[in-house]
């Protein structure tokens, strides 16, 4: 058995590390394995052998779950950052005209102005609810259209359902929440962080633009290992739709 095969068959949990003897040059105790919030890593000691590597460990709900909660308490990158001084409370018209136009009026109250870079600003909470980043949608078409300003690496949730539709943006997210509960990626790329947060869920729907389908399809294969897993093939963004017509969408959906 090589140094790989060794350390994968550990089944180390995240956090733990195992010293061994290597199965490559053979000396005492001088192979070390370590689980690192998923990722495994592998090396041995002795000056002669330069046995080492490193790989990401196939992701099962257990220990995904179990990732999320160490990686909450230890990660640097969800440290509260510092909410701007630009943010404001006080909306001003352009802002309220975009909330009207994508449907979260009278939804979701939870937002600022930047008013140094003109952008509605969406804070993002942890779990905990402890903030810990905001996306800004620009108001005068600046690029980016959404500008992050931290660097969390999970994704946006709202609402109570145990059934979770995952979008690209805040405000799809918002649209939905009365039905489901709505996750946004921020993005069109499912990282660690959001295959550890959709695991709590009971079952999840991928509902990202039609140009994303392909990118969908894969999302769909890796977590529904985990959770069990659909996806919403949409002709129109879901924010744009009337709240009939979603409703009526995401109803069919998870039906």
């Amino acid at each position: 058995m090589n140094a790989q095969h060794t350390a994968e068959s550990l089944g180390l949990q995240p956090g733990e590390s195992r010293r061994m003897n290597c199965p490559e040059c053979g000396h005492h105790n001088t192979f070390s394995a370590t689980n690192k919030d998923g990722v495994l890593m592998w090396n041995c000691f002795h000056v002669d052998c330069a046995v080492k590597g490193r790989g990401i460990l196939r992701i099962t709900r257990n220990n995904a779950l179990d990732t999320l909660s160490k990686t909450t308490q230890q990660s640097p990158r969800d440290i509260p950052f510092e909410k701007p001084k630009s943010w404001s409370r006080t909306i001003p018209e352009i802002g309220r005209q975009y909330v009207e136009d994508v449907n979260t009026s009278g939804r979701y109250d939870d937002i600022y102005y930047d008013v140094v870079r003109d952008r509605l600003v969406y804070p993002i909470y942890d779990h905990l609810g402890i903030l810990v980043d905001g996306v800004g949608r620009t108001m005068i078409g600046q690029r980016p259209k959404w500008y992050r300003y931290g660097n969390y690496p999970g994704g946006f949730r709202i609402g109570t359902s145990n059934i979770a539709v995952v979008v690209e943006d805040v405000p799809s997210a918002i649209s939905i929440s009365e039905w489901v509960s709505g996750y946004a990626l921020l993005g069109t790329s499912l990282r660690e962080r959001h295959i550890q947060e959709l695991s709590t869920y009971r079952r999840v729907v991928f509902a990202l633009d039609k140009d994303a389908t392909d990118k969908s399809l894969t999302m769909v294969r890796a977590l529904n290992s985990i959770v069990p897993t659909g996806i919403l093939i949409l002709d129109k963004d879901l924010k744009t739709l009337g709240d009939e017509e979603r409703e009526r969408t995401i109803r069919t959906a998870i039906a």
